[in-house]
C-alpha cells in the first residue's frame, strides 16, 4: 500500500507542522499524532499551497484559548472529532464514568 505524505497545518495557531506519512488520507475528525501531540483533522483541503496534501488540524489541547481567533470553528471541529470517541470497559461500550478506556474509532 502506498503511503500519502500530508502537510498538517494548525488552524488554531496559524502554523505549519512537520510533514508526516500516513497509510490513507485522513477525514474530518480523524486523530493524528504529530511530534508527540494529538491533533484532529479539521479541514480536508486547506487553502495554502504545497507539494504535499495540506490538511488543516486542531490540537486536542489548546493553551491560551482566549487567543484562539475563531473559537466557534475550533469547537465545531472538536465536535466532529468527539463523535468518533467511544468509551469501553470489559462489558463493551459504556459511559464516561464507568469505563476503563477511551478509543477513537474510524
Amino acid at each position: 500500500m502506498n503511503n500519502v505524505v500530508i502537510k498538517p497545518y494548525d488552524v488554531v495557531s496559524d502554523t505549519d507542522l512537520p510533514e508526516i506519512s500516513v497509510e490513507y488520507l485522513p477525514t474530518d475528525g480523524d486523530p493524528l499524532e504529530i511530534s508527540g501531540e494529538l491533533y484532529f483533522v479539521c479541514e480536508q483541503s486547506h487553502s495554502k499551497k504545497s507539494e504535499s496534501q495540506v490538511i488543516g488540524v486542531i490540537p486536542l489541547v489548546v493553551r491560551n484559548p482566549s487567543k484562539v481567533q475563531n473559537i466557534k470553528k475550533y469547537i465545531e471541529c472538536l465536535s466532529i472529532a468527539h463523535r468518533k470517541v467511544q468509551f469501553r470497559n470489559e462489558r463493551g461500550i459504556c459511559n464516561l464514568l464507568d469505563c476503563d478506556e477511551m478509543v477513537i474509532s474510524e
